[in-house]
């Protein structure tokens, strides 16, 4: 199953330290008619992928959010959305159960005094807001799924367990782990491969020796449009090197071929260059892992394990070795 990130905005009320929220380029909301025609896309695949608002912001900054459940409303589509929670209001919380929003992610990584480091926003306040939400989903008979995204990062990897367990006993249906990731490069979290091209053939014939295509599964299984209403090469482009033309103009279709044709060009996308997602730069890593004495000889053959299961589930479209 694939997935469509709408951005409805890349602006954002919070402030996480594991965000480089300073390496976003203009700032905007998306037109109801960019996001109209951007269901309208998903609605002509012959599997319709599972519609999601989560982009670089808080998509309840939108001052048309409420015209947008709307708009989903008429499309009949398996759509949620990902909030900080801090301007969950009552009335708001209403407007969402009123609609035919399926699942809210709550983006709550931190409790307490940590949750106001990281996000400098009022725990207090956002703790209200998602517990009076599931009195009232519950009221409501749960139409709507909840989850909590955890992202592991450096202040709270030993409290995750406890953050869990407390989001949990208030009733929260679902949760979803995440490595803090480096954002297609506007973050640094300390990766020995950004910045040079060391181990860069060596990876490449060991992907080739391994028979695992370059080719980086995630633009076409994290499908994202911005909320200018073009689509970018990948969710992880936080900077948006990579635009790849208007939703205006191009189906989700003709869009994975685009995508696919970037990757044989003689220059990488610049949104791949830097990205630890990318399949070339995790080999690379382990590389530069192994050569610093901090793993084991045998992570390569592991790794190789993970990439080839990971790419036997996609499509041979995606993975095939030959430029299209």
């Amino acid at each position: 199953m694939r997935n469509l990130d709408i951005e409805l905005t890349n602006r954002c009320n919070a402030q996480c330290t594991f965000c480089p929220r300073d390496q976003t380029p203009d700032q905007g909301f998306i037109t109801l008619e960019a996001f109209r025609k951007a269901l309208e896309r998903a609605s002509a695949l012959e599997v319709t992928p599972k519609i999601h608002s989560a982009g670089q912001g808080e998509p309840t900054l939108h001052p048309q959010f409420r015209e947008i459940l709307q708009i989903v409303a008429e499309f009949k589509l398996d759509y949620g959305f990902t909030t900080n929670g801090s301007l969950l209001s009552e009335d708001l919380a209403r407007a969402v159960l009123d609609s035919t929003v399926d699942h809210i992610c709550f983006s709550i990584s931190d409790l307490g005094d940590d949750y106001e480091e990281v996000y400098a926003l009022s725990f207090d306040e956002t703790r209200a807001n998602i517990l009076r939400f599931l009195d009232m989903n519950d009221a409501a008979g749960k139409p709507v799924r909840t989850q909590v995204s955890l992202v592991a990062h450096d202040l709270n990897r030993e409290k995750l367990e406890h953050y869990q367990a407390f989001w949990s006993e208030a009733g929260i249906d679902e949760f979803c782990h995440f490595e803090q990731t480096n954002r297609g490069g506007a973050c640094d979290i300390g990766l020995y491969f950004v910045g040079n091209d060391r181990h860069a053939a060596q990876a490449q014939q060991i992907l080739q020796d391994n028979a695992l295509s370059h080719v980086c599964l995630v633009p076409f299984v994290m499908l994202f449009v911005g909320w200018n209403g073009q689509y970018y090469l990948c969710c992880n482009d936080y900077r948006k090197l990579s635009p790849l033309g208007s939703v205006f103009d191009y189906s989700i279709e003709e869009m994975d071929v685009i995508k696919k044709a970037a990757f044989f060009q003689e220059v990488a996308p610049p949104a791949c260059k830097d990205c630890d997602l990318d399949t070339t730069n995790v080999v690379r890593e382990v590389l530069f892992e192994i050569e610093a004495g901090e793993a084991s000889a045998d992570s390569l053959p592991k790794k190789i394990a993970e990439l080839q299961e990971r790419q036997q589930k996609f499509p041979p479209f995606i993975l095939a070795s030959d430029a299209p």
